[in-house]
């Protein structure tokens, strides 16, 4: 879960504020913990929409894509600056299957799936 850094993003966004994580980041890195950052190009939010308004319980919060746009924005910058392993994800093809995939090669191949001893 990225929690620190979508509470860092409202925080910037709603009050100006920003939250130091270091603490978090450099308790959680002892740990193997990693991000999986899931981005998408901004053409591809409105299809991303569609998809979305079909399940959601509140269509209206999906009227300003141009929001969902700027908080990728603020999340690219604070994503660039964790500590944390980081694996950027465009899933702007919504194709799942080939997603999961490659955060399962990239945990093997970096060592994510397990302590080390």
């Amino acid at each position: 879960d990225r929690f620190h850094l979508s509470t860092r993003m409202f925080q910037l966004m709603a009050r100006g504020k920003d939250y130091d994580f270091r603490w978090l980041e450099d308790r959680l890195r002892p740990l193997n913990f990693r991000l999986v950052y899931c981005t998408r190009s901004a053409d591809s939010f409105a299809a991303a929409r569609a998809k979305r308004l079909q399940v959601s319980g509140n269509p209206g919060q999906y009227d300003d894509l141009g929001l969902f746009v700027r908080e990728q924005e603020l999340l690219d910058r604070l994503v660039a600056e964790s500590t944390l392993p980081v694996l950027r994800l465009d899933v702007s093809d919504n194709d799942i299957a080939a997603a999961a995939n490659r955060v399962a090669d990239w945990l093997a191949a970096t060592g994510g799936l397990w302590m080390e001893e």
